[in-house]
């Protein structure tokens, strides 16, 4: 293989890739809007085959386009590079509701836009953007070809301008052997003279190089297969035409395939053309489907359930336009030209839909479905107040449901029963806990489904402390060990026709004998019950012994103080007298008192349960006596040492001593202290002394004796 040949085949390997990533490209076109001063904003509009039956490589958009200004002599300018913004799809319109195109058309379009700074110059400007290629198998046209979009700015007087640009996108689609008519006008932002024709597109770059800069005017036209023209660029019958005036394009395809077509607008200012725009489209003749079949999807389990509104799905096919009437009879404005519309129907029952495709046209056609439309179920229930443990709890259906509903409820292993069915159903839980409750709804395929829980308490504990035994009088304690999950309240019977409420308390027996003790405890929230505890024959009685004596006589002079003590107690066995600072154990016995005085004597008498009982009896021992000594001797010898008169019986005592002259020496109220006389010498002392006894009497003493050394 020689080298050039190896060259030949390496090249035709390069044309053979760019022609598969390039071929996509089926037009364009491009005008400019002036911005004020010299600034100017130019748009390419670009046309792609997105359908992967023919785009097979699925080539999108560059990402940069080159856009290239030339003077009038064809020097260039400027040149940039603009960013593609992202593509849209063009809406397949074939302006007739009864036509129906093949599916897999599909178009995208992107638009490039620049700001160029051209100041006025004699003969304008020239943008220029090039590309290859178009899609293949073009009909009319010879052998693989690019696309030119080029704008012309005039030069002075008419730099200011903005150019003319087509209104719609072009139609994507042409119906075989259907008139077929399209409103291809312009419209102006100068509001010149607009003229329209089809023309000649330009060609483009090649597979060698399929995105260069595009060089300066003039571009060559198409190479058109035979028969072909721009005033003939496809086979129609009548030929394709466009009103000068208004734009207006119709045909009536003859040959599927596709074309290239161009349409030029003129733009004329005073008499003077000033600008065109050319417009470079692919028109694809393709056979439309003329079928109208209406059909309104069946009604679905689940949309008989979803209540009063209903969605309508519309499986017709070929129509573009529609009237759907939801037969509701109770009112009149039932209707809609949605394509797949909503309706909420004033009430449940059963309604005859109809749905008319492409109305009021020849190719009209007619569905009708029945729907049945209820209120959806809707099922709940209210959790029942907190239970006791096996108190039957109540529950009862509620929401939205017939009496054709199917009910069950379902209330778990803790339940008894554990199901049931119905509206109103009745479930005791033996264990204290948090049980869930299930109720399910079911009718002609429709369900619901609610799930809550019921609450259950425990019981009140009832409990108590006591002391167990008591005499009568004494204090029993009692104090409550009920608890509960809620406040409680309590209520003693201690069996003697009293009662309490306190949680701890004090209770006094009046009599003997043994008494039953009961305890209620009551909750009025949660678990609500009353637990009562009931002890009988609990708390012991004893009955106390009767202290009761005499101490006889009542009063005893202090010369012959004895009493005698008699019991006349009752149930005692131990006995216990106080008496004068004494304890005495004797039932029987006798007393003499040392002073006078008022004396209280004590009887605490124990019986043989340990009862106690006491009582109080006064002696009083009166009279007094009073002797005073005639002389002492003070000598030291530990004899007659002090002047201590003897004093019995006094309640009251006051002595005073006085020497000859009336000085008082010596005082006190105390009977057991005497005077010393210290510091005197041999004499004779005067003294008063007043005494008053356990009673009314008093009575003063005076005299005197003798100190002797």
């Amino acid at each position: 293989m020689t080298a050039m040949m190896r060259t030949l085949m390496t090249l035709g390997a390069i044309s053979a890739a760019a022609l598969a990533m390039g071929t996509h490209i089926i037009g364009g076109e491009m005008y400019y809007d002036h911005l004020g001063g010299n600034q100017y904003r130019v748009t390419l509009t670009l046309y792609r085959d997105c359908d992967p039956a023919t785009n097979v490589n699925q080539t999108g958009f560059d990402a940069l386009a080159q856009l290239a200004v030339y003077d009038v002599n064809g020097v260039e300018i400027t040149n940039v590079s603009v960013s593609d913004p992202g593509e849209v799809q063009v809406p397949v319109d074939l302006n007739d509701p009864c036509l129906t195109a093949p599916p897999a058309l599909c178009v995208a379009t992107t638009q490039y836009q620049h700001v160029f700074d051209l100041p006025p110059i004699p003969g304008g400007y020239t943008i220029s953007y090039q590309r290859c290629c178009r899609t293949p198998a073009m009909v009319n046209l010879v052998g693989q070809q690019g696309i030119t979009c080029t704008v012309h700015i005039p030069g002075p007087p008419y730099a200011v301008n903005g150019s003319a640009r087509f209104s719609d996108y072009p139609p994507i689609a042409l119906c075989m052997g259907q008139d077929m008519s399209f409103d291809h006008s312009a419209t102006d932002p100068d509001g010149d003279q607009l003229v329209y024709s089809l023309c000649d597109p330009f060609q483009g770059a090649d597979a060698t190089m399929p995105a260069p800069l595009a060089p300066p005017p003039p571009y060559q036209v198409v190479n058109w297969a035979l028969g072909y023209s721009g005033a003939n660029p496809l086979d129609s019958s009548p030929p394709i035409a466009i009103d000068a005036t208004t734009g207006l394009l119709t045909v009536h395809p003859t040959l599927q395939g596709a074309f290239t077509v161009g349409v030029c607008v003129t733009e004329i200012r005073n008499g003077v053309v000033i600008g065109e725009a050319k417009r470079d489209f692919m028109f694809k003749v393709v056979v439309c489907d003329a079928t109208v079949t209406a059909v309104i999807a069946d009604q679905s389990g689940g949309q008989m359930c979803i209540g009063l509104t209903q969605s309508f799905e519309n499986q017709s096919i070929g129509g573009s336009v529609w009237a759907w009437d939801f037969g509701d009879p109770v009112i009149a404005s039932d209707t809609s030209s949605a394509q797949e519309p909503t309706w909420t129907y004033a009430q449940p029952g059963t309604y005859t839909v109809t749905l008319i495709a492409n109305p009021g046209l020849a190719c009209a056609d007619t569905s009708v479905n029945v729907f049945d439309v209820s209120l959806p179920l809707e099922a709940y229930f209210v959790r029942p107040p907190i239970r006791c443990p096996d108190e039957a709890a109540e529950f009862v259906a509620e929401g939205t449901f017939t009496a054709g509903t199917a009910i069950t409820w379902d209330f778990g292993v803790a339940g008894t029963p554990a199901s049931g069915g119905g509206t109103t159903v009745f479930a005791q839980f033996a264990d204290v806990g948090v049980w869930p409750v299930t109720i399910d709804m079911s009718e002609d395929g429709c369900t619901a489904s609610y799930t809550d829980s019921v609450v259950v308490y425990p019981r009140p504990f009832v409990d108590f402390i006591n002391d167990p035994y008591a005499c009568v009088g004494s204090p029993f304690s009692f104090a409550s060990m009920a608890t509960a999950w809620t406040p409680i309240t309590l209520a003693w019977d201690f069996g003697d026709d009293t009662v309490g409420t306190d949680s701890s308390l004090i209770h006094l027996y009046g009599t003997p004998g043994l008494f039953d003790v009961t305890l209620a405890v009551s909750t009025s929230t949660g678990c609500v019950a009353t637990e009562i505890l009931e002890r009988p024959g609990l708390i012991q009685v004893y009955p106390r012994p009767v202290a009761a004596f005499t101490a006889l006589p009542d009063e005893v002079s202090i010369m012959d103080p004895r009493i005698e003590v008699v019991d006349y107690s009752s149930l005692a066995v131990d006995w216990l007298y106080g008496i004068d600072g004494e304890v005495i154990h004797d039932r029987y016995f006798e007393h003499w008192f040392d002073e006078g005085g008022r004396y209280e004597i004590m009887q605490v008498v124990t019986s043989i349960d340990g009862c106690m009982d006491s009582t109080t009896r006064v002696a009083v021992v009166s009279d007094h006596l009073f002797y005073a000594p005639l002389a002492f001797t003070p000598d030291g010898d530990d004899l007659n040492e002090i002047w201590l008169p003897l004093v019995k019986g006094a309640r009251e005592y006051e002595l005073a001593i006085f020497d000859r002259w009336g000085n008082e020496l010596f005082r006190t109220t105390d009977t057991k202290q005497g005077w010393s006389g210290d510091g005197l010498g041999q004499g004779v002392f005067v003294y008063t002394a007043r005494i008053k006894e356990f009673g009314s009497y008093s009575k003063d003493y005076t005299g005197h004796f003798t100190l002797l050394r």
